[in-house]
């Protein structure tokens, strides 16, 4: 099977290839980037990756809806009308979403959802996350995703407090969301469950980003040759 690397001079971009470039399955694997577009590239891809910047989806999203090209979306941080355009593309193509490739972090996903069902309203909630000092988006698309799960879990949205400052009781049912942004962190997201006896937490630590390309390889094998749609790691993994 063919790869086409969206991103591919980037960190993961290069973890990707790296991968890949090892596995006998791929054929063929070149990428773009800033510098490359999809004109130059020499061969029809069977799949896409896209790790680059929520900014530069277009180019990606385009050719592969063009040339009905299934796409897994590792990129987080989208502004709402790149969603929606990624929302209407996966009408014609298949396309993985997911804002974490780990098999750890979907747990985690299942994890806080379970908890959050049983303790409802018992406990405070407060969210975690920790990435380089490199990452520009915040809260991270996984915290944001754990959040999600939490309230689904709860079966209802909460107001979510984004850091403390100042004279802020904490107000009932809200979700504290807290992000940290130092070093070379690859990843580190927690969920807290607190009342005045005890707490669970639920942590989840990447150690290397080779966690995420492998994920991410994994899900460009399940999406060739499937229907066009929205998918996620959920489905990769066959996690309810």
């Amino acid at each position: 099977m063919n790869l086409l690397i969206s991103g591919i001079s980037g960190t993961m971009g290069q973890k990707i290839y790296e991968l890949a470039s090892k596995d006998d399955y791929w054929k063929e694997i070149d990428g773009i980037d800033a510098n490359k577009s999809v004109s130059e590239i020499e061969f029809i891809p069977n799949v896409a990756i896209d790790f680059s910047h929520p900014t530069a989806i277009d180019q990606i999203l385009n050719y592969c809806v063009d040339n009905s090209i299934p796409l897994v979306i590792g990129t987080t941080g989208f502004e709402v009308d790149k969603q929606e355009k990624i929302n209407k593309a996966s009408e014609k193509i298949a396309i993985l979403q997911t804002s974490n490739m780990s098999l750890g972090m979907n747990l985690m996903f299942a994890l806080v959802k379970e908890v959050a069902s049983i303790l409802k309203n018992k406990v405070d909630i407060e969210v975690i996350e920790a990435h380089h000092n490199r990452k520009v988006d915040a809260p991270s698309g996984s915290a944001i995703s754990i959040i999600k799960s939490i309230e689904e879990g709860l079966g209802e949205t909460r107001n979510h407090a984004h850091g403390r400052t100042g004279q802020c009781p904490r107000e009932k049912g809200e979700i504290g969301v807290h992000a940290i942004r130092g070093g070379n962190i690859v990843g580190i997201h927690e969920a807290q469950f607190i009342n005045d006896l005890e707490s669970i937490k639920i942590i989840h630590e990447a150690y290397d980003r080779s966690v995420f390309a492998e994920g991410a390889l994994q899900g460009a094998k399940f999406l060739i040759n499937k229907t066009n749609g929205m998918y996620s790691m959920k489905d990769v993994l066959n996690l309810k």
